[in-house]
């Protein structure tokens, strides 16, 4: 394959060793939000991720219910909450966004038709998602690929992260019926064949690519639940999409000397596991329809170890996951389920701002001297914890010089004489957070 020689992205640096030392988060989210009811409920996650302080954000796909409409304005809303996320976003396509459109609660569209739409939208350009976009690798730089510019890298030391695009309903593999009607959609496999190829040569260029930069994980992201949905009999099928992939991954695996995450959703399950053995998922016989091989969980092969799913909350569980990277612990991901409360609870946060000088009123103080030491720890949470804190300038006054932003009572230096005004942002535990302001006159 000849892709374009963008094999480190923005975020990785050289050498590796250096690079690798440092620790960062990922936010994992998908199957959300279904329906209008839970909108809402999506907007506080995203607001509670973008204070989280996570690197990357990672959307795994199906981005409205299986019983919504495929109308155009979908696609620009759910565009809208994509960059309404601070930090990067990568997106894996889901099955409810395209192939299950031809459904008369869907509006009836060609699968193909939103499809495309969908790469339009959202794969534009080589690109992420979010406010502050990263370059990624791309698939299609290959022209062998060309069509598939939804599948996607990123190297972030010591991981790489691949987006391939494997969804629910069977993978669009034989999907003769949908909700017990015949698809009249339905072009005798021609795409899912061609994809199910390149989502193949993806995942090998993914192992390949953390070998090559000496990755010690690769976290896979798809949308579909491949173990527990291995053959689905609901699209009319009679052979499971996902058996060449799987075998492709287990070989891959098993040879790779570091750590493999599979974040996918689709089942709605929220759980961390081992599923991936020597003989499941699979089907009984090579030949002839896919029997799955089923047995009890203790009696399913020798588990292959270095392989881990992680499924996100999704559908009626609002919620998100974060993906811990720590280079230097003997697991380099772990994880953790955050959970929303189920309505929006009142902070609980009080922030208090005070600076040195004469105090003019409750909020203002005159001073002389070119530097003072401002103040927030007097701020306090009822939802106990330690607090953070951010010191920023007020739209529309001067701008000072604030040596540690970030602490509870920073130094700042004045460049003049002049009226400054100050916010403090204090944020507890729970994502909760409060303002306060100070005044300033330097006289």
């Amino acid at each position: 394959m000849n892709f374009k020689p963008l094999l480190l992205t923005l975020w990785a640096c050289l050498p590796l060793t250096i690079c690798a030392q440092s620790a960062y988060d990922v936010a994992l989210i998908g199957d959300v939000p279904y329906g209008a009811s839970a909108e809402p409920k999506y907007e506080r996650m995203i607001a509670d991720i973008n204070k989280s302080g996570v690197d990357l954000t990672v959307h795994i796909g199906d981005t409205k219910s299986g019983s919504t409409r495929c109308d155009d304005s979908h696609y620009t809303k759910t565009l809208n909450w994509f960059n309404s996320f601070d930090k990067p976003l990568m997106y894996s396509i889901g099955d409810n966004e395209w192939t299950d459109c031809m459904r008369a609660n869907n509006g009836g569209y060609d699968p193909l038709d939103r499809l495309a739409l969908v790469r339009k939208t959202y794969f534009s350009s080589n690109m992420s998602l979010g406010k502050n976009p990263v370059q990624l690798m791309v698939q299609s730089d290959d022209a062998q690929y060309a069509l598939y510019t939804e599948n996607r890298m990123l190297v972030k030391a010591p991981v790489v992260f691949a987006t391939i695009h494997m969804m629910g309903s069977n993978n669009n593999y034989e999907y003769k019926t949908s909700q017990g009607a015949a698809n009249p959609f339905y072009d005798n496999d021609k795409e899912y064949t061609a994809r199910n190829a390149a989502n193949i040569a993806w995942l090998h260029k993914a192992f390949q690519t953390a070998r090559d930069t000496k990755a010690l994980g690769l976290m896979l992201l798809v949308q579909a639940n491949i173990f527990d949905t291995f053959m689905d009999t609901g699209t009319g099928s009679t052979h499971s999409g996902f058996a060449e992939f799987v075998t492709a991954l287990r070989d891959e695996t098993k040879t790779f000397s570091g750590e493999v995450v599979m974040v996918s959703g689709d089942s709605h399950y929220m759980r961390v596991d081992k599923p991936l053995t020597e003989t499941w998922p699979a089907c009984t016989s090579a030949t002839g329809n896919c029997v799955p091989f089923d047995a009890a969980l203790d009696a399913r092969g020798n588990r292959i170890i270095n392989f881990t799913r992680l499924e996100v909350p999704g559908s009626a569980d609002v919620h998100w996951a974060v993906a811990h990277i720590r280079p230097n612990s003997r697991n380099v991901f772990q994880f953790e389920f955050m959970i929303l409360p189920a309505t929006a609870a009142t902070t609980g946060v009080t922030a208090v701002a005070t600076a040195q000088g004469t105090k003019v009123d409750a909020s203002t103080v005159e001073t002389q001297s070119s530097q003072i030491v401002v103040d927030g720890s007097t701020s306090s949470s009822t939802n106990g914890g330690v607090l953070s804190y951010r010191w920023t300038a007020a739209p529309g006054y001067s701008v000072p010089a604030i040596l540690g932003d970030t602490k509870a009572s920073p130094l700042v230096q004045f460049s003049g004489r002049g009226i400054y005004r100050l916010v403090l942002t204090v944020t507890d535990r729970t994502g909760a957070s409060a303002q306060s302001t100070v005044t300033i006159r330097v006289v």
